[in-house]
């Protein structure tokens, strides 16, 4: 069973976003499948490595529209986008010393802050996308 599961609900009605977001999940379940078998340091250290990369990539994708459409909370976006990007890669160089390992509580705050995220920021974003034409 899916750790977080995809729900129309979490859609935003732009295209690229929504796929981006339906990777995202993919890949929270992957990290949670790999912590929930005890599969190794290396492995979940790569699953975690690479949900950091497309989450930058999607943060990227976010941004660039934002600053085409002239969307006026873009400062506010990208600051959450820059806090988690940070707290990710600090919990990365805590799993790589091993002076962290996943948790639950860790996997929990991954899918709270994305669901949250998608339901509040990026639908305000989304309706600005939309009304601006601008995807």
């Amino acid at each position: 069973m899916a750790f977080i599961k995809w729900n129309p609900k979490f859609g935003v009605g732009v295209n690229i976003i929504d796929t981006q977001h339906q990777e995202l999940f993919d890949r929270v379940n992957a990290l949670f499948d790999a912590m929930q078998a005890g599969r190794g340091k290396d492995e979940i250290g790569q699953t975690l490595a690479f949900l950091a990369r497309y989450t930058g990539e999607h943060f990227k994708t976010e941004e660039d529209l934002m600053q085409k459409s002239a969307y006026p909370g873009y400062k506010d976006h990208k600051a959450v986008h820059d806090d988690l990007t940070r707290k990710v890669l600090e919990l990365q160089g805590k799993l790589d010393k091993g002076s962290q390992m996943l948790s639950l509580p860790v996997m929990h705050f991954l899918r709270d802050w994305l669901s949250h995220h998608i339901s509040e920021e990026d639908k305000k974003l989304a309706a600005h996308l939309n009304q601006a034409g601008a995807h």
